[in-house]
């Protein structure tokens, strides 16, 4: 039974050709790593082809939206013209058709001051102060009953007591006709009270300080502002610098006067020479 069996079945080979290795055959690892090559190169080509419709979905989102980058946008055709070719009408301006008028703005003329000749005026009453307080001096010494006037008026004008007013008159005056300028003569009234003082109450400081400064050389004790307030000198150089302020300054004020006139006519004339230039560009101001 069992050879019968055994019979029937069919006989396994012992050798099969097909189980032998070819020398150029790879062998089974190198099979199967080329693959995994294989396979792997399938998904990067995936990969690419999701970049490639990811950039697809944004391009086609701006070209919705307007938006495009500045590399695709077309390229500027010139000013005034669109991409297509066409040229494209500039808007109209409010100006259009106007005429642009240049008016040179006219220029007032300068008017004249009274200074300059008001300060030479000034220079030439320090002088005229100087001789009246001189003779007035003269006067005072005679008066007084002195044996010698003269002598002691020539020792009376070399001393500080005749120079110092003089110089502050000076000052003084000079400043008040630059102060006042074209002023009238009321000014100059006013004003001769303030040179009065400042001549007086000024000589009296300076002579302080001059007999303090002689005293503490000298060794001797200097006058005090009692004392020379009190002196008749400074007194009568007080009240000369207050005439001669008001006279002169009368002179300086006349002359200020025909200044001002001189001015009204110079501003007048020129309001009637410019008055169509003028006219014209106050015109292109308010049309601007």
């Amino acid at each position: 039974m069992s050879d019968t069996s055994d019979s029937g079945k069919t006989p396994k080979p012992i050798f099969n050709p097909d189980d032998v290795v070819e020398p150029d055959d790879a062998p089974p690892a190198e099979a199967a790593a080329s693959a995994a090559e294989k396979g792997d190169k399938p998904a990067k080509s995936g990969k690419k082809s999701s970049k490639a419709a990811a950039a697809d979905e944004s391009d086609a989102a701006a070209t919705a939206t307007g938006q495009v980058d500045a590399a695709d946008a077309p390229a500027p055709t010139g000013e005034g013209t669109t991409a297509e070719g066409t040229t494209a009408e500039a808007p109209a301006s409010d100006f259009a058709g106007r005429e642009v008028v240049y008016v040179q703005a006219p220029i007032p003329p300068r008017l004249r001051g009274n200074r300059g000749v008001g300060s030479l005026l000034a220079v030439l009453g320090a002088v005229l102060f100087g001789a009246v307080y001189a003779g007035a001096m003269i006067v005072a010494f005679v008066l007084r009953g002195a044996g010698a006037p003269m002598d002691a008026f020539a020792a009376f004008i070399q001393n500080a007591a005749f120079w110092v007013p003089v110089l502050l008159f000076l000052v003084a005056f000079v400043l008040l006709v630059l102060l006042v300028n074209r002023a009238g003569w009321a000014a100059h009234v006013f004003g001769s009270l303030l040179v009065a003082l400042v001549v007086y109450f000024g000589s009296i400081g300076l002579l302080l300080l001059l007999g303090q400064i002689v005293g503490a050389a000298s060794g001797e004790q200097g006058a005090t502002f009692a004392g020379i307030a009190t002196q008749p000198f400074l007194i009568i150089a007080a009240l000369v610098a207050r005439e001669v302020a008001i006279w002169v300054g009368l002179a300086i004020s006349a002359r200020g006067r025909r200044v001002k006139a001189r001015n009204v006519e110079l501003v007048d004339e020129w309001e009637r020479e410019h008055a169509d230039t003028k006219a014209r560009y106050e015109q292109a101001g308010a049309t601007a």
